[in-house]
């Protein structure tokens, strides 16, 4: 915050506010400003438009990863399912077993 602050005061000559806030965010993004409004300007917008796409990205990833833990998720649930259904039908048998060998 004092570096900003700091940053800022060298820059004070600038009666606009504007373009002190522009320094401001140029700042806190970490880019030096140029002293040259426009630049400033332009170089603002396309590190605002950078950071933006990069939490799209970042976003986009994430749904991805939620895709596949519910795709993963889904297919360990029909396992389990089909492991249950084997499970009932294998006690069946037995069963049948012990009454066909009459172990009961």
């Amino acid at each position: 915050m004092v570096q900003a602050i700091s940053g800022i005061s060298q820059y004070s000559q600038y009666s606009d506010p504007e373009y002190l806030k522009i320094i401001q965010e140029l700042q806190q993004l970490g880019i030096a400003p140029t002293g040259n409004k426009s630049t400033d300007k332009s170089k603002l917008q396309e590190a605002k438009l950078e950071l933006v796409q990069k939490i799209q990205v970042k976003q986009e990833e994430e749904q991805k990863q939620e895709l596949q833990v519910q795709t993963i998720s889904g297919i360990q649930d029909s396992q389990r399912t089909q492991m249950e259904n084997e499970r009932i039908g294998a006690m069946t048998v037995a069963e049948l077993n012990k009454i066909y060998f009459g172990l009961i």
